[in-house]
């Protein structure tokens, strides 16, 4: 399977679980201006040019970060990235890959990140950012993953409070929440996931 890239973007969440599962992966960096290393446009694999996507062997062209966190997880071997199919713990993962991907990602980080916000906008952000970060440290507080054990719920969330320092979010103001994610960034494959695209990302 080929998964697609930006360094540093949601799409790390998508290399740290092929690291945690140790499963096999081409990964095509999506350069400036989203073109492909090949020459195509990225809107030929995501229509909507986000990352992550990915082309599976079979030819499914998937996007969408929970989407494709869910394939990955499903490829693994059973509880490395997912609880089992049908258990109260599998909707509680795809409760927080939700929560991630619309409360944190899209409501507060996107407008905090984009050049085209406004400055209302950016305010407002910030002021969501108080109820959702409220709700993840309660829930981290005592806890080492959001759910019984490490997930691909994990992997996303990790990413995204990566950027709290770019966007502005200080998130020193939820110990918890630091404490979390500085424990995070130690695991073995997080840390082996950050080594790689960090070049890359200075490189960009």
């Amino acid at each position: 399977m080929k998964l697609y890239f930006i360094p540093f973007a949601c799409s790390l969440a998508t290399r740290i679980a092929i690291e945690e599962a140790e499963l096999d992966a081409e990964f095509v960096q999506v350069l400036p201006g989203g073109m492909l290393p090949d020459g195509r446009p990225f809107t030929a694999v995501s229509p909507m040019g986000y990352v992550p996507a990915m082309e599976t062997v079979g030819g499914l062209a998937l996007s969408e970060g929970p989407a494709v966190l869910t394939y990955i997880a499903d490829l693994a071997a059973e509880g490395v990235l997912a609880p089992a199919p049908y258990t109260e713990a599998r909707y509680q993962l795809i409760r927080w890959l939700n929560f991630i991907s619309t409360e944190l990602h899209k409501a507060v980080f996107a407008p905090l990140m984009s050049s085209k916000a406004t400055e209302g906008a950016r305010a407002w952000a910030h002021e969501l950012a108080q109820k959702r970060f409220d709700l993840l440290s309660a829930h981290l507080d005592g806890s080492d993953y959001l759910l019984d054990g490490f997930s691909v719920a994990d992997a996303y969330l990790l990413s995204i409070l990566n950027w709290c320092e770019h966007a502005g979010v200080a998130i020193a103001d939820w110990p918890v929440l630091l404490r979390w994610r500085t424990n995070m960034q130690r695991r073995p494959s997080v840390a082996q996931a950050m080594a790689t695209e960090m070049p890359l990302r200075q490189a960009a």
